[in-house]
C-alpha cells in the first residue's frame, strides 16, 4: 500500500516565535496608531496623518500574518492541503499589500488636495505625536530584529517504482526564511523613516513657515508605502503562482544528477511554503540507479524538503 506523502511544518521553531513577537507589536502599534491619526486630523498635519496611515497598514498587515499563523500551524487546516497550506503565508502578504496600495493613494490625494488649501498645522502637538511614533517604532523593530534558530530532523518515505517522497530537514541552524516576518519588519523600518520625514517636516514648517513641506512629506509617504506595497505583491505574487525557486542552484543540481550519465528529462523547484522547497524529477537512468540513489546524492548538498524522483 502506498504511504500519502505530506509535508510537516516545524511549528515549535521560527515561527511560533515570530507570532510571539508579532502579537506585542499589534497591540503597542494599535494603540500608537489611533493615537496618531486623530492627533494628526486634529492638528492638520499631513505628515503626521501619512505616519499614522502608513502605521495603520502594517498594523493591518501584522493582524493578519497573526490569523495566517494560527491556520498555518492549525492541524486541521493542514490536513486540508495537498501540500499543508504553506502558501497562505504568501497569500497573507498579498492581501495586505493590496490594502496598502488603497491606503498609499489616499495619503497621495489628501496631501496634494492640501496644497491649495490654507490649514493652522499645531506644529508643537504634531511634533511631539511623531517622535512618540517614531520611538515605538524603534521599539517593534528591535522586537522583531531577534532571530529564532530552529532545529530540524530528517525522514523520508519510499514509496518504490523508482518514485520517491523525500523530506530533508537538517540539524543546526535554519537558514529557512519566513517572509511575513521578514515583510513586516521591513514594514516597521519604512514607517520609521516616514516619521522622521514628518519630524523634519513639521520641525521645518515651525520654524522657517515652510508650510508647504508638509503636504510634501506626506506625498513622499504616499509614495514609500505604494513603492513597498508593489515590491510585497510582486514577491508574495511568484510564490503564489509557483515562481521557479532561485535559492537552488539549478545548474549545479543538474551537473550533479548528470555526471554519471544520466539525464535529467523534467524538473521543478518551487516554493511548497516560506520553509520548504518542493522538487520533482523525471531522470533517465545511465545505469542501475534507483530513486534512492539520486535522493541522496542531492540531499548531500541540496535544501531542498519535498523531494519526489521518477526513474524512467
Amino acid at each position: 500500500m502506498q504511504e500519502h506523502c505530506t509535508i510537516e511544518h516545524k511549528d515549535s521553531g521560527i515561527f511560533l516565535a515570530n507570532e510571539k513577537k508579532i502579537k506585542w507589536v499589534v497591540l503597542i502599534t494599535f494603540v500608537t496608531m489611533i493615537f496618531e491619526i486623530a492627533v494628526g486630523y486634529w492638528s492638520e498635519s499631513m505628515a503626521l496623518l501619512a505616519d499614522g496611515w502608513h502605521m495603520a497598514s502594517h498594523t493591518l498587515a501584522l493582524f493578519l500574518s497573526l490569523i495566517v499563523y494560527y491556520l498555518y500551524r492549525h492541524p486541521k487546516f493542514r490536513s486540508s492541503f495537498t501540500f499543508g497550506g504553506g502558501k497562505i503565508l504568501s497569500l497573507g502578504g498579498y492581501t495586505s499589500a493590496l490594502f496598502l496600495v488603497i491606503i498609499a493613494g489616499s495619503m497621495i490625494y489628501e496631501s496634494i488636495h492640501r496644497f491649495y488649501e490654507t490649514s493652522n498645522i499645531q506644529y508643537n502637538e504634531a511634533i511631539a505625536v511623531a517622535v512618540g511614533g517614531l520611538i515605538v517604532n524603534l521599539i517593534c523593530a528591535w522586537i522583531l530584529h531577534n532571530s529564532s534558530d530552529d532545529h530540524h530532523h530528517h525522514h523520508q518515505h519510499d514509496h518504490g517504482h523508482g518514485h520517491s517522497c523525500g523530506h530533508d530537514h537538517h540539524h543546526g541552524h535554519s537558514h529557512a526564511k519566513d517572509h511575513n516576518h521578514e515583510s513586516t519588519y521591513v514594514h516597521i523600518l519604512t514607517d520609521a523613516l516616514t516619521s522622521v520625514l514628518a519630524i523634519i517636516a513639521l520641525t521645518l514648517g515651525m520654524w522657517k513657515g515652510w508650510s508647504w513641506l508638509d503636504p510634501a512629506v506626506g506625498i513622499l509617504g504616499g509614495v514609500v508605502v505604494f513603492k513597498w506595497s508593489l515590491g510585497l505583491i510582486r514577491q508574495s505574487g511568484m510564490d503564489l503562482l509557483d515562481a521557479h525557486e532561485v535559492t537552488v542552484d539549478r545548474e549545479r543540481l543538474l551537473k550533479v544528477l548528470e555526471q554519471d550519465g544520466s539525464k535529467v528529462m523534467d524538473i521543478h523547484l518551487w516554493k511548497l511554503s516560506p520553509d520548504q522547497i518542493g522538487c520533482e524529477l523525471i531522470i533517465r537512468s545511465n545505469q542501475a540507479q534507483k530513486s534512492a540513489d539520486y535522493r541522496d546524492l542531492i540531499q548531500q548538498d541540496f535544501n531542498i524538503h519535498h523531494l519526489i524522483i521518477e526513474v524512467v
